[in-house]
């Protein structure tokens, strides 16, 4: 299949028609991105300002540096871009939401093949995949947030194969693919290459420190973590650990209610607010759902209950989407060892086989 031509020839490894990421990073600012990109949108300038998640003072502010630059120009009530100004979005990897809408449309069609293509899920990862729609719920917020064109990008975890979609509907820098299952490493890196895909892969367990490297170099990191204490801060301390300093990256993360109750949510919550300048800007309740995984009975029969012995007839199990955000004094941190339940506690499914309940 040519992928080129399913999604317009505009494949992420542009070669030397393509800027330097980290040169088209560089030339705008953060907040000078936000305008820039939703200026491609709209020339209305009260529009902008409700979508462009900057405080109303730093919008303004923001909007004079981009005129006085020649990147804009303020009429009544309008904000347009220049033929500069249009130039510059580009070459920092910025697109309209017309643009991103087909290419997640054609995007979504190449996924679906591959996605059916990939290995069997395992209980030995506590594996249980999205459904196809989940994978670009995820994925519509992460791009309609800017959190992946011209970025650089960690997924750890990667059973969801989210870094395959996040390639096939966006423009990322790079994407860097955590994984301890060989299987799905191997099948990605085949992927990636076949498609020309910008991944990078580390097979590695997530309960080992990440290489020392690889710290503080990543704009966006993407996880499904498992719902134990240790396993939340397991994958979201080692995600925040890639982040680079100060403010305008993201995180995100499924978390649900099945096996994480208010208390634990709090628990998390506290301990990220705690130790990090971040904020929490989007909790979407429900926005996926998982395939029932073969060895749930098998869990469940932990609880002796005779209404657990018949499989679910539908999708049942799913998660909402946390969004996080660093402000202008994040750092990240490097954490070590995790040596607790990353899958079992007493708010599990069942019994993982990681311990006894």
């Amino acid at each position: 299949m040519a992928f080129g031509r399913i999604l317009n020839n505009a494949k992420p490894l542009a070669g030397k028609n393509r800027p330097s990421g980290r040169y088209a990073m560089n030339k705008l600012r953060f907040d000078e991105k936000r305008v820039l990109r939703h200026a491609l949108n709209t020339s209305g300038l009260w529009q902008i300002a409700g979508r462009v998640r900057l405080d109303f003072p730093r919008f303004l502010r923001t909007l004079k540096r981009l005129e006085k630059r020649g990147l804009v120009t303020a009429g009544k009530g309008t904000v347009r871009l220049t033929g500069l100004g249009r130039a510059e979005a580009r070459s920092s990897g910025l697109r309209s939401g017309r643009e991103v809408a087909g290419r997640l449309r054609k995007a979504r069609e190449v996924f679906t093949r591959l996605a059916g293509r990939r290995p069997a899920s395992t209980g030995a990862y506590n594996q249980g995949y999205m459904t196809v729609e989940s994978v670009f719920n995820r994925i519509g917020l992460i791009t309609d947030m800017d959190d992946v064109d011209a970025k650089a990008v960690a997924v750890l975890g990667d059973d969801d194969l989210l870094s395959i979609a996040l390639c096939l509907a966006g423009r990322p820098e790079k994407v860097t693919v955590f994984e301890i299952d060989a299987r799905i490493v191997e099948f990605i890196e085949e992927t990636a290459a076949r498609l020309g895909l910008p991944i990078q892969t580390e097979c590695h367990d997530l309960r080992e420190p990440l290489p020392r490297r690889l710290g503080g170099r990543f704009d966006t990191f993407v996880a499904d973590p498992s719902e134990t204490i240790d396993g939340l801060r397991m994958f979201l301390g080692r995600g925040l650990g890639l982040l680079k300093t100060g403010e305008g990256g993201a995180g995100y993360f499924g978390l649900t209610s099945i096996e994480a109750s208010a208390a634990k949510w709090h628990r998390l919550q506290r301990w990220m607010l705690a130790h990090y300048a971040l904020a929490i800007t989007h909790i979407l309740p429900g926005n996926a759902y998982y395939h029932n995984w073969p060895d749930l009975l098998s869990q469940t029969r932990v609880f002796s209950l005779k209404c657990l012995e018949a499989p679910p007839k539908r999708r049942w199990f799913n998660s909402s989407l946390v969004r996080l955000e660093t402000l202008p004094d994040f750092r990240p941190k490097r954490i070590g060892r995790i040596r607790g339940a990353i899958f079992n506690d007493d708010e599990a499914c069942g019994d993982t086989g990681e311990g006894v309940r």
